[in-house]
């Protein structure tokens, strides 16, 4: 009998690779989507749907009833007031969790796919690992670590993992369309070169990492970061996509003080209110300045978590993804 999982989020990047994965190894999907969400994609691996709406605590346990696993995506990114960054980071994760106790407590296990910002940046020179004191720096963090607090709150009762993937990138990822999109016009952004700044993971070795961390009797009650275990500079994985998609032919450099008078611009456009950019100084800085590396060398021991891809193989599937 195929094994039953809901997944939430699955109209994203991470969530859509994840429920095409689990399609094809025959497991029967149920996602749950918001009424305006863009179900196109995930219509075309054959699952169900189970629509929710904010505060409709009936359709969480509904959805929960019967799965197996539970694969918790869902939440917000893009820039929000704090109280929509609670209720879709932290309050829905709450409610899920809630719907599992009173509808399905004997679930296998309930992955919540958190984020590094929930950890906070790493100290200079170093990897950060999972028994560290957590210090969000955001307010997208804050809440994704407050939502970790509602599934430890009830892992002694239900058996939940949670996975804390670091920057990912492949086909459908937004910025890393974009990048390509530009790179493709012969516009390249030209980054000083700092050393080891972010920790990467393709989304194929996210997916099934995410897979291998569910289905371990290894993994209950613990937090895990899986990278591809090393550090790169965005200057590294900006000219690896330029080599990719332009080989050695000529391009139109543009530097980085250009990009942070672009940023200064954002922030001055999203003061009138008049539209929200994932851009400005501050995202600028967070990204490009402070170090996010994170080891996975707890995964790799408890449950042999390793990835497949390396940066230059990751990014060149990528990049024949969006030629095709």
């Amino acid at each position: 009998m195929a094994l039953k999982a809901l997944v939430t989020g699955g109209t994203g990047f991470i969530g859509s690779h994840l429920v095409q994965s689990l399609v094809s190894k025959n497991w029967d999907v149920t996602c749950l989507v918001r009424p305006t969400s863009r179900t196109g994609l995930l219509k075309k691996f054959s699952v169900n749907f189970v629509v929710h709406e904010t505060n409709n605590q009936k359709s969480l346990e509904t959805a929960v009833k019967g799965q197996d696993y539970i694969f918790h995506l869902a939440g917000r990114i893009r820039p929000a007031s704090r109280s929509t960054y609670d209720k879709a980071n932290h309050q829905l994760t709450r409610n899920l969790v809630e719907a599992c106790l009173s509808q399905n407590p004997e679930i296998s296990r309930f992955v919540y796919v958190s984020s590094i910002s929930a950890a906070g940046p790493s100290l200079p020179g170093q990897y950060s690992v999972e028994s560290q004191t957590p210090s969000p720096t955001s307010e997208y963090g804050r809440t994704k670590l407050k939502g970790e607090m509602a599934v430890q709150d009830a892992w002694d009762i239900i058996p939940a993992t949670i996975i804390r993937p670091p920057n990912v990138y492949g086909p459908r990822q937004q910025e890393t369309e974009l990048l390509i999109k530009l790179i493709c016009k012969r516009i390249v952004p030209i980054l000083k070169e700092r050393g080891e700044t972010t920790s990467l993971i393709y989304i194929r070795d996210l997916v099934e990492g995410i897979l291998q961390a569910a289905l371990s009797p290894k993994t209950q009650k613990q937090i895990y970061y899986l990278t591809d275990g090393k550090g790169y500079s965005w200057r590294k994985l900006i000219l690896t996509i330029k080599r990719h998609v332009l080989g050695n032919s000529l391009f139109f450099p543009i530097y980085e003080k250009a990009i942070f008078f672009a940023a200064i611009l954002t922030d001055v456009v999203m003061a009138t209110g008049l539209v929200k950019v994932f851009f400005g100084r501050k995202i600028w800085r967070a990204t490009i300045q402070t170090p996010w590396l994170f080891s996975s060398s707890k995964a790799e021991k408890e449950f042999g978590f390793h990835t497949r891809y390396t940066l230059e193989e990751g990014i060149k599937e990528t990049v024949n993804y969006y030629k095709k």
